[in-house]
């Protein structure tokens, strides 16, 4: 049903913090619909002789009817089945917790491919209980952008020092006490599904 959808993400989010809040999350649904299917729409310039267009430095071709994968920022035109995959099962989640986009957008940085924490005040007081929250919030930027619930040991290290929160002799045993939340995979944490509906609750309060 959705096309593209990861690419649009943020630009949705945006879009529809204009929209009168009872309106948001459905604002937000047909925005991201009208802006994926709009990659697939066929382009109405061109050479008119049948040429074959020739792509120009940046990406944009000659005759305005192919893009090349790379922009010219460098970064990667991604519009590949797992990419739309991915862009499906973040909405799928704002979808089923009722998440409008401007709670998302007061939580996170989204950009393409890749995201960050923006949130001031995490509203817990103890390390464990910040770095808990911490983690939920990594699972779902993962899952919003890439598709999965997952983060690194590396970047929940990396948040928690950013807020003060990390207590290196017991780093370790915070995740373990969270089973039920928190699947070990080498070196990254899933998210399980339990988890998933606490981390939904948890962006509602972050940005309320």
């Amino acid at each position: 049903m959705f096309e593209n959808v990861a690419e649009h993400l943020d630009e949705a989010v945006r879009l529809s913090e204009r929209c009168p809040e009872k309106y948001q999350i459905p604002c937000f649904q047909a925005l991201i619909k009208v802006l994926a299917q709009s990659d697939a729409l066929p382009s109405q310039t061109g050479n008119s002789v049948g040429y074959p267009a020739v792509c120009n430095g940046a990406g944009q071709s000659d005759g305005g009817n192919e893009r090349s994968p790379v922009s010219a920022n460098g970064s990667y035109n991604d519009n590949s089945p797992a990419r739309q995959e991915a862009g499906e099962r973040g909405i799928i989640f704002l979808h089923q917790y009722q998440i409008p986009g401007p709670s998302i957008s007061r939580v996170y940085h989204l950009n393409g491919d890749s995201y960050r924490i923006i949130v001031k005040d995490l509203k817990e007081k103890t390390n464990s209980k910040k770095q808990v929250k911490l983690a939920l919030l990594l699972g779902v930027g993962g899952l919003l952008v890439g598709g999965q619930p997952v983060f690194s040991k590396e970047r929940l290290i990396e948040v928690c020092r950013e807020y003060g929160a990390y207590d290196a002799p017991n780093f370790a045993s915070h995740m373990k006490k969270q089973r039920d939340m928190f699947i070990a995979q080498g070196n990254d944490w899933s998210l399980t599904v339990p988890a998933q509906q606490r981390a939904a609750e948890a962006i509602k309060e972050l940005a309320s």
